[in-house]
């Protein structure tokens, strides 16, 4: 426009997250061009590197009506939505383990059922309109009766994760209310168990790569950073 600042950043590509251009089939390049699209790349690469699962991976943009507390920042109730569609997703994942049948099963909680045992949610970073966050899930430890993993919001425009979940699941069997194993359950519940050890084995061999290439500083180990929301 006319007498407009041409160096002025666009607040419409501040939010291009929001936009159905910035997904693959577009017909077109972004009509606001997309800051996020280099910034997405590093994330996935440093993320994967860590030993996140790319499978699993959700991306959510801050939005701005409904993320934010009156000061500003992301509410701490939303890092918990934002982490539990990543939960969802490595729900699914054991489409690739369990049959038809099997998965329709837990699905509808018939027989064997993940369920969320306990979990520990660090904030690690504040986090402002605009921004987009990827949650991953990395694999930690599949025992007979449950899975111990790490799931993490890493910030693109921060390039850090800013709030990281640890816990586990345990399989309980709906008709005893008791934890299973699921090794005797036979089926995909045994490939699902053998295919989350090797997922565990090699999350941590990239894991222990990636602290061996970034070893924590002593004056920045264990700090977390702001976390009043």
């Amino acid at each position: 426009m006319d007498g407009q600042d041409s160096t002025r950043k666009s607040r419409l590509a501040d939010s291009a997250y929001y936009s159905p251009y910035s997904q693959a089939g577009a017909p077109a390049a972004h009509p606001n061009g997309n800051p996020y699209a280099p910034l997405r790349a590093r994330a996935l690469a440093t993320l994967e590197a860590m030993g996140y699962d790319p499978k699993t991976m959700v991306e959510r943009g801050v939005v701005w009506a409904e993320d934010q507390d009156p000061f500003g920042h992301v509410m701490h109730s939303q890092y918990m939505h934002f982490l539990g569609t990543c939960f969802h997703r490595v729900m699914e994942s054991y489409d690739e383990y369990l049959t038809e049948q099997e998965y329709d099963d837990m699905i509808h909680a018939r027989k064997v059922v993940p369920v969320i045992k306990k979990y520990e949610l660090d904030i690690k970073r504040q986090v402002k309109f605009p921004d987009s966050l990827i949650a991953a899930f990395r694999q930690e430890q599949i025992l007979p009766d449950r899975n111990i993993g790490t799931t993490s919001l890493f910030s693109l425009k921060q390039q850090a994760i800013v709030a990281e979940v640890k816990g586990y699941v345990i399989y309980m069997d709906t008709k005893t209310g008791r934890a299973a194993d699921i090794r005797t359950l036979g089926g995909g519940w045994t490939r699902l168990f053998e295919g989350f050890t090797r997922n565990g084995e090699n999350a941590k061999r990239l894991k222990e790569a990636w602290d061996a290439e970034h070893p924590k500083s002593k004056s920045r180990e264990g700090k977390a950073g702001p976390s009043k929301l």
